[in-house]
């Protein structure tokens, strides 16, 4: 694997939010180069309004359209230093950025990553694969729980009433099986194109089920989860 580069960069975003708009929020999105971590630390140790997120990333085989994405998966020193910089607060929070498209797109047949779509397909695997990299870095699920929950509401201006177990808020929590494991196959894709980059990895904890405001959202027993009826509200 290739050394993190050490060379360091400066941000005309953060320039700009130190030097003329301190009063603004900003956000980065989508963070994978841990290059850039020394500026975003020293933008916090100089007070700037500044937040950062990070998406689920893997390790990349040769020749695997299935995981070309945007921002690409770097190597493994750098996805070490992007975990230390979540486990110390320098990284907010984690979120999706499920990225279907059909087949096609992929060049499956040419094995083209150059020409292929750039994105993963990943809904419903997201807390799984969070918790089985991060049992290995002895992370408890405490923190899964803030960099998913709680920072990301607060991030969305929702954190009066999301984010919390606490009287007065909505009623969103998961029945969670930290111990199950299980493979992840096709007939698990609750989504239109039916392939992934993690199909056939073996991922540790399962959802059984999902309440939205205190209602029943998935069941995992329900062979189809397209039955239910919606039950979500605008935010």
């Amino acid at each position: 694997m290739a050394a993190v580069e050490t060379r360091t960069y400066s941000s005309p975003v953060i320039t700009l939010l130190q030097e003329k708009y301190r009063s603004l929020r900003c956000h980065i999105v989508h963070l994978s180069a841990s290059s850039a971590l020394p500026v975003i630390r020293a933008a916090r140790s100089r007070g700037l309004n500044l937040t950062v997120e990070i998406c689920l990333a893997d390790d990349i085989p040769k020749g695997r359209p299935e995981f070309k994405c945007c921002p690409p998966i770097r190597s493994e020193s750098n996805r070490d230093a992007l975990w230390e910089a979540l486990i110390d607060g320098t990284i907010d929070c984690v979120v999706s950025d499920h990225s279907p498209c059909v087949s096609e797109l992929k060049k499956f047949e040419e094995g083209d990553i150059m020409s292929a779509w750039g994105g993963i397909n990943s809904l419903g695997f997201g807390l799984s694969l969070l918790w089985t990299e991060s049992e290995k870095r002895g992370v408890s699920i405490g923190q899964i729980i803030r960099w998913t929950g709680e920072q990301t509401a607060k991030h969305a201006g929702l954190s009066s009433f999301k984010g919390h177990l606490l009287v007065g808020y909505d009623g969103d929590l998961i029945i969670w099986d930290p111990a199950a494991e299980f493979k992840v196959s096709k007939e698990q894709f609750h989504f239109k194109n039916k392939f992934s980059a993690y199909e056939g990895m073996l991922l540790n904890g399962v959802v059984q089920q999902t309440f939205l405001r205190g209602r029943v959202a998935y069941d995992r027993t329900q062979s189809s989860i397209g039955g239910l009826t919606p039950i979500g509200k605008l935010l």
